[in-house]
C-alpha cells in the first residue's frame, strides 16, 4: 500500500512540472486587444487618405502624396511617414500606393490598390470636348495681363505655359460619366493659339483654341462647339488698375470736391498715366458719410480715347466739417459793425443774449468777414448766392476768393450759427456763438467769441 502512495505522489509531481512550460504542445496566448487595434488594414489606410473618386489619378495622387502625418482612424492613431507611387493607369482610374508608418510602435508597409477614380477621356474627346474655368486660389483680375491682350491687342504672351497659372482645363467623354482635369503632363502636351475678348461693354469671356498631342480643337466663338474660355468682366479688371490718393482726400473737404468734381477727380486717382485717362461721367455724394462716388469712363490713352471700361470709384476719409473749428474764422467787417451800431450803440451796457439770439442771424451773418486757415495761410471767403439744388430759390455759399483750384474744396453752404450770450461793454459787443450747420450737415461746434466794435452809424 506504501508504494502505490509513493506512486501516485510522483506521477502528481511530474503532471505539475510539464503545467510550467516544459511540455512539447505549450498553449500559445490569446492576442492582446492593444495588439489588434495596433495592426494597420488596407481599409485604415482607404479612411487615413479619404480620397474623393470624383479626383483623377493625378489629384489623388498628389492629395495622397500632401497627407503625411497623424491621424485617428478607426480608433488607431497611424502615423504615414512616406507615399510612394508604385503605379497608375489614368485612362482605367487605378493606381497603387505604397504607404509606410507606423502605429503605437509597429512599423508597417501596406501597398493599397485604388479603383474607380476620374477616368481619362481619349485624345479626341480631350481636345474637342474641353472647357476652361478660372483657378479657384487665383486673382485674375488683378494678375491676369488682360490690358496686353485687350488694349495692346497682342496676344504673344498666352501661351500654354501662361495660362495654366490662371486657367484649369478639363474634358469629359461623349457618354458624359468621364469628367477629368488636365494635369501637368497634359498641360505640357497643350498648345494655346488664337487667344480674344469676344463680348460687349463690361461682360464677356476670353476665348483660346487648344492643340491637344497635335489634335486642334474647337476654333468658334459659339456656346455649343465652340473653343475653351473663360468669362471676364473688363470693367471690375480695369478698376483694378486705379486707386484713390487717400493722402490727399483726407486734406480737403468733402463738399467742394463734389461741387468741382472735374477740377479734383483726376489728382485724388491714381492710375498709369501713360496709358489711361479717367474722364468724370457723373457724380453722386452722400452727406451722411462724408463721401463722393464719381462714375468713371476709363480710356486708352492713345490719340483716340478708345474706350475700355466704365467704372465708380468712391471717395472716402474726407476732412470732417468738425474741422472748421480749427479751420475756419469769422470776423467783423464795416457792414457788420454798422449793423449793430445801429441796435446797440447808445443802449447801456449790460446783457442781450435774448434780444440777439432773436435776431434772424441770416440778416447779419452774411456781413461777416470770413475766412479759412491752411499751411499758414489765410484763404479769405465770400458769400454768393447760389441756385438751391432742390429748387425754391437761392441760397449763400462762401467760397474762396482766390481762383486758385487747390482751395475749391472750400465750399460753405448756409452755414448757421447759434448765439449762446451777447453782452455789451462800452462800445463793443462780445456775441458768443457756435456753428451747428454747414453743407446740409449738422455740426457741434466750438463756443467762440466775436468781438464788433460799435463804431459807425
Amino acid at each position: 500500500m506504501r508504494k502505490i502512495i509513493i506512486a501516485a505522489f510522483i506521477a502528481l509531481l511530474f503532471a505539475a512540472c510539464g503545467s510550467d512550460g516544459n511540455s512539447s504542445d505549450p498553449i500559445l496566448p490569446t492576442p492582446s486587444t492593444e495588439q489588434k487595434v495596433s495592426e494597420v488594414t488596407t481599409d485604415d489606410i482607404v479612411e487615413y487618405f479619404n480620397l474623393d473618386k470624383q479626383l483623377n489619378v493625378y489629384q489623388a495622387l498628389e492629395k495622397a502624396k500632401a497627407s503625411l502625418g497623424n491621424k485617428t482612424v478607426n480608433g488607431k492613431l497611424v502615423s504615414v511617414i512616406a507615399v510612394n507611387e508604385l503605379n497608375k493607369d489614368e485612362e482605367k482610374g487605378t493606381f497603387t500606393l505604397r504607404v509606410i508608418g507606423n502605429s503605437v510602435d509597429k512599423a508597417f508597409t501596406k501597398d493599397v490598390e485604388y479603383t474607380g477614380f476620374a477616368q481619362k477621356p481619349n485624345d479626341y474627346e480631350m481636345v474637342s470636348r474641353a472647357v476652361a474655368s478660372w483657378k479657384a486660389d487665383v486673382n485674375y483680375l488683378k494678375d491676369f495681363d488682360f490690358d496686353t491682350l485687350y488694349r495692346l491687342k497682342d496676344n504673344s504672351k498666352f501661351t500654354a505655359a501662361y495660362l495654366q497659372q490662371f486657367v484649369d482645363l478639363s474634358s469629359s467623354s461623349v457618354e458624359g460619366n468621364k469628367h477629368y482635369t488636365f494635369t501637368p503632363e497634359d498641360w505640357a502636351n497643350t498648345t494655346i493659339s488664337d487667344v480674344r475678348y469676344i463680348g460687349g461693354s463690361h461682360l464677356g469671356r476670353i476665348a483660346f483654341t487648344i492643340t491637344y498631342k497635335g489634335r486642334k480643337g474647337n476654333t468658334g466663338n459659339g456656346v455649343t462647339n465652340g473653343s475653351p474660355s473663360v468669362e471676364f468682366n473688363k470693367n471690375l479688371y480695369y478698376r483694378t488698375k486705379v486707386s484713390v490718393n487717400t493722402e490727399e482726400v483726407s486734406k480737403l473737404y468733402m463738399r467742394g470736391v463734389y461741387e468741382h468734381a472735374d477740377v479734383f477727380h483726376t489728382s485724388l486717382l491714381k492710375f498709369d498715366s501713360e496709358k489711361f485717362v479717367p474722364y468724370l461721367k457723373s457724380k453722386r455724394r452722400d452727406d451722411g458719410t462724408n463721401a463722393v462716388t464719381l462714375s468713371i469712363q476709363f480710356v486708352a490713352k492713345d490719340g483716340h480715347d478708345t474706350e475700355l471700361a466704365n467704372f465708380d470709384v468712391e471717395l472716402v476719409g474726407f476732412k470732417p466739417l468738425s474741422a472748421l473749428d480749427n479751420d475756419l474764422t469769422i470776423g467783423t467787417s464795416t457792414e457788420l459793425r454798422d449793423f449793430f451800431a445801429k441796435r446797440y450803440k447808445t443802449k447801456a451796457d449790460g446783457d442781450y443774449s435774448a434780444a440777439v439770439s432773436r435776431l434772424n442771424t441770416k440778416l447779419w451773418l452774411n456781413k461777416v468777414e470770413m475766412y479759412v486757415t491752411r499751411d499758414n495761410e489765410q484763404i479769405d471767403l465770400q458769400a454768393n448766392e447760389v441756385q438751391s439744388e432742390y429748387g425754391g430759390g437761392n441760397v449763400t455759399v462762401w467760397v474762396p476768393t482766390s481762383n486758385l483750384a487747390k482751395y475749391f474744396d472750400i465750399y460753405l453752404l448756409e452755414p448757421r450759427i447759434e448765439v449762446t450770450s451777447a453782452k455789451k461793454t462800452g462800445n463793443y459787443l462780445d456775441i458768443t456763438y457756435k456753428l451747428v450747420y454747414v453743407n446740409d450737415v449738422a455740426v457741434d461746434g466750438k463756443v467762440r467769441t466775436l468781438r464788433v466794435h460799435l463804431v459807425g452809424a
